[in-house]
């Protein structure tokens, strides 16, 4: 049986949330089971109808119930979906010590969180990836050419590298980063470096086609440089 977590989410939620939050943890509930209905969590907790009203409102919001019209209230699967718009606010308003919020401080951490993540997933999946996946890689790779396409192909190279993982908390905050780049992309300064950045997802694809998960994360690492100094740009231009 799970304990309460006083200290994990006390401080996010109204007490009436943090109620039910608890029960449902202390009573092993997982995705998809039923949960009282609302009168019986207000004679349960003691609360008006109209209080577990604005609970289960707020549990709804963080995915943590789900509310099935004609149907009740279930366990949620909590995806990070909830807090998405969050993450993506944080990364482009979110300054760092005296920074202004203009030099995208939110948005590099963002970045470096994102290579370190990214250099462990490449290692990963190095060497295990078939032909088929490979040779579409490749081709995601070689359109990276400067077409309107481009930030779709980016986008569909990373989901498809990484579409074998079991991680799925890791895939869905790698595209989280997709969100907070496409809304700061005109506060972003441009490069025209875009045949680099064909070259530098093509060098990715054929060392996980390999056996080296050095390599892979060493190519990882280094296809990050432009967006580094791109973001590098904008800090000096806010300063």
């Amino acid at each position: 049986m799970c304990a309460a977590l006083p200290q994990v989410v006390g401080a996010n939620l109204n007490p009436a949330a943090r109620a039910i939050f608890d029960w449902i943890l202390a009573s092993d509930l997982v995705q998809g089971d039923p949960l009282p209905v609302e009168q019986e969590l207000a004679e349960q907790f003691t609360m008006a109808r109209g209080t577990v009203r604005e609970a289960i409102r707020e549990l709804r919001a963080l995915g943590i119930v789900e509310v099935r019209r004609d149907l009740g209230t279930y366990v949620g699967a909590a995806s990070i979906d909830a807090i998405r718009p969050s993450l993506v606010f944080r990364s482009l308003k979110s300054p760092t010590g005296g920074d202004s919020c203009r030099d995208l401080a939110g948005m590099r951490e963002l970045v470096e969180v994102r290579a370190l993540l990214e250099c462990s997933l490449v290692a990963e999946v190095t060497g295990t990836l078939s032909p088929q996946t490979g040779q579409r890689l490749m081709e995601l790779a070689s359109r990276m050419d400067g077409t309107s396409s481009h930030a779709e192909d980016d986008r569909s190279f990373h989901q498809l590298l990484y579409s074998g993982v079991s991680n799925a908390l890791a895939t869905e905050l790698i595209d989280v980063f997709w969100d907070a780049f496409h809304c700061a992309q005109d506060r972003i300064p441009s490069t025209p470096a875009v045949s680099a950045t064909s070259q530098q997802h093509l060098l990715i694809a054929q060392c996980v086609m390999g056996d080296d998960p050095n390599a892979s994360r060493q190519a990882m690492w280094h296809h990050f440089d432009d967006i580094r100094s791109r973001l590098a740009l904008a800090h000096r231009a806010a300063r």
